[in-house]
């Protein structure tokens, strides 16, 4: 029993070193812009050496993008609140809706971060592309009972990210996390009431209309 408690005193105490170094990174770099802070001054502001650092962040865009300690079990958490009667296509909205609720505050950061540094967006990458697989995972799970197209699966997670992204580069460095859901309620709905009902462009010239 105290081996287990000193256990998860250490494992505690990890975190919380995690994320004291993530936060000063953000705080920093928010404040001063990406070139202009140094791993040394992260540390330093977090009470750490630089070796403790990098026992936990790989490099300084890590300091600023990876998932925290916990995500995925979050994550895990988001995808057991479906109803299991609940359209796949449904889930999978709310389930992304969720995340970005729960990250509200770091993301506004991130996304102000991003917009002074757009060579970042690349960091941003892994922690995204993880993200989806665990939906991927979690939808091919959920229809191992009623098969489904592994085609049909790989496009409605696909379809549902493509949106994200898309949200996400409309949403501009300064504006809130409401606005950021907003647009990507909006661009949900889009999908929802068929892309294909979308005005479609004129055809023909200027000079044909004048005729």
């Amino acid at each position: 029993m105290a081996k287990d408690s000193g256990a998860g005193l250490r494992e505690s105490k990890k975190h919380e070193t995690w994320r004291t170094l993530h936060a000063c990174a953000l705080e920093l770099v928010d404040e001063r812009g990406y070139d202009d802070v140094s791993v040394e001054e992260i540390a330093a502001a977090a009470r750490v050496s630089k070796s403790t650092l990098f026992n936990y962040f790989a490099s300084k865009e890590a300091l600023l993008f990876d998932p925290g300690p916990g995500e995925c079990g979050r994550w895990q958490t988001l995808a057991d609140e479906r109803p299991a009667d609940e359209p796949l296509w449904v889930s999978v909205r709310e389930i992304i809706r969720g995340r970005i609720a729960q990250n509200a505050p770091t993301l506004v950061i991130q996304r102000r971060i991003l917009g002074a540094a757009p060579h970042l967006a690349q960091s941003t990458k892994a922690a995204g592309e993880r993200f989806q697989q665990f939906v991927q995972d979690w939808v091919d799970a959920r229809t191992q009972s009623n098969p489904v197209d592994p085609l049909c699966r790989a496009l409605l997670v696909n379809t549902a990210f493509a949106v994200l992204r898309t949200a996400y580069l409309q949403w501009q460095p300064g504006d809130d996390a409401e606005h950021f859901l907003r647009l990507l309620d909006a661009a949900f709905g889009e999908i929802e009431a068929g892309v294909l009902d979308l005005p479609r462009p004129r055809t023909g010239s200027a000079s044909d209309d004048r005729r």
